[in-house]
């Protein structure tokens, strides 16, 4: 039987009845075959978006090491044989100057990463990173030294949005809170590995050997793709189709078109997306409500003790008379933050972000009211133990989720950055004033205002904060411009239908 070459290369056979021929339309089994094998497996979908979240988190680790660095470099300089001397106010400078610069590095940090875009600025930013490794390497006086730790402010700083940013906008609704959640935990691991580092090497050699971080992130970097959402923002339309096959589970164009249609939608829509440096994207209510929400639950965070427990861990040991060695117990402290920070990785899925706020911060205002009463030794050591897990279980990570997801895709980047900075600035406030306030206070009422602050950061997450688990960007969007209501409508099946509609 004879069948027109056209009607074959379209999928059409025919089917001979009698003397006459019917044209039917059914594909052909090597078609069906072509058909399925462009679907994608949930865990092909989600191996890329790790991949990429996983480059993104090498610098993450960095940030970590960068904090860790001082904690072993001041009790070595500290020593009478230290070749660089530094006086008592010199070594709390250097201990806080970190904190310091950061911000100003967070304010660049979105202009550059709207310009230059996430990825580039990430790569490019390894670079600094591990020259500021080599003068901690080779510093033989006080001013190197501090050349050092700004450094390490600065770029870190500068970093702050596009580690931010990079994540939400290359993953899913479904795993965005989980992957960005990791940025932390990452960090945290970073302080870890460093407190070890110290304990083997002296601080020249941890220096030198830290240089290879960077080197790692520079090249991990080089095989993920650009943020879809930076690339389509500039008018690249093709290059953000690419990366979102890359990140989709390097599948088809066909796969990725109704999300890449949705996101060109988005930005080049009835309103076209306007610079980052105009003020109007930045005084309505869709970027003042989540900027808001986002500086409360720093706040909440910092004054709630997320900084000073961790900062001045081996003080407030001391005057609680622990039963254990300070340092000890201190040690003890590094691993229950990155098991809280751990704990947020694995659950955040599954509870959603209202219900964990909601219930860490209650329990850690509990915690911290409970130190108020109870009398020196064991009872107050666990109770402070498990405050500052509840805390790395929520507000050590809240605000980094947040920043990551609430805001639109016209001031995300300078957001990011403006975001951290107040974030930075609240931690080296709290930090700051941490000894003058046990001096008013003592230590049990500083307990005390952290645990009212605590509870009221329980109620103003009540009311106002939406659950954005298994939203989209653009759902999130809605809720903050007061087009739906996602305080309010968190049921687990309204959020599955979001899975299922972003996630056929």
């Amino acid at each position: 039987m004879d069948v027109d070459p056209y009607l074959k290369e379209s999928g059409f056979v025919t089917i001979p009845l009698g003397d006459c021929e019917l044209v039917s339309n059914e594909k052909t089994d090597d078609s069906e075959k072509k058909e399925d094998d462009q679907k994608v497996s949930t865990i092909r979908r989600l191996i890329p978006q790790l991949l990429a979240v996983t480059a993104k988190n090498t610098l993450a680790l960095n940030f970590g090491l960068s904090i860790g660095f001082p904690t072993i470099l001041i009790p070595d300089l500290k020593s009478p044989d230290s070749s660089i001397k530094l006086t008592t106010e010199q070594l709390s400078w250097l201990g806080s100057l970190f904190f310091i610069i950061i911000p100003f590095g967070c304010l660049l940090s979105g202009p550059m990463i709207h310009k230059f875009g996430r990825r580039r600025v990430m790569i490019i930013l390894c670079i600094p990173f591990c020259f500021a490794w080599w003068i901690f390497h080779a510093a033989e006086s006080p001013t190197v030294l501090f050349l050092a730790v700004t450094m390490h402010g600065l770029v870190n700083g500068l970093l702050e949005a596009p580690i931010l940013t990079y994540v939400a906008e290359v993953c899913e609704a479904r795993w965005r809170g989980t992957l960005a959640s990791t940025s932390v935990l990452s960090s945290l691991l970073g302080v870890s590995l460093q407190f070890l580092l110290g304990t083997l090497l002296p601080w020249r050699q941890a220096a030198l050997l830290n240089i290879a971080f960077p080197i790692l992130s520079f090249v991990s970097l080089l095989f993920v793709p650009e943020s879809p959402h930076w690339l389509a923002a500039m008018g690249r339309e093709k290059d953000a189709e690419k990366a979102l096959q890359w990140l989709r589970g390097w599948t088809t164009p066909k796969n990725v078109k109704e999300e890449l249609d949705e996101l060109m939608m988005t930005l080049h829509g009835p309103k076209k997306q306007a610079s980052p440096f105009t003020w109007a994207p930045y005084l309505n209510r869709a970027f003042l409500r989540p900027f808001g929400l986002v500086v409360a639950s720093f706040f909440i965070g910092h004054f709630t003790g997320m900084s000073t427990l961790q900062t001045y861990a081996i003080v407030i040991f001391d005057a609680m008379e622990s039963p254990v060695d300070s340092h000890v117990a201190t040690t003890v402290e590094g691993f229950i933050q990155l098991s809280g920070a751990l704990l947020c990785v694995l659950i955040l899925p599954h509870t959603g972000r209202r219900k964990l706020a909601i219930l860490c911060t209650t329990g850690t205002g509990i915690c911290l009211a409970g130190l108020v009463f109870s009398t020196n030794g064991w009872l107050s050591m666990l109770l402070l133990l498990l405050a500052v897990f509840l805390l790395n279980t929520c507000s050590k990570v809240f605000p980094w989720v947040l920043i990551g997801e609430v805001f639109g895709p016209d001031v995300r980047a300078v957001a990011s950055g403006i975001a951290s900075c107040i974030g930075y600035a609240m931690g080296f406030l709290v930090n700051k004033t941490f000894f003058q306030s046990v001096d008013l206070l003592t230590l049990r009422g500083v307990f005390g205002l952290y645990a009212a602050l605590s509870i009221g950061g329980a109620i103003l997450y009540y009311f106002t904060l939406p659950e954005t688990e298994g939203r989209s960007l653009e759902e999130v969007q809605q809720h903050f411009k007061g087009e739906s209501n996602l305080v309010k409508n968190t049921k687990k099946g309204q959020v599955n239908v979001a899975f299922e509609r972003e996630n056929p």
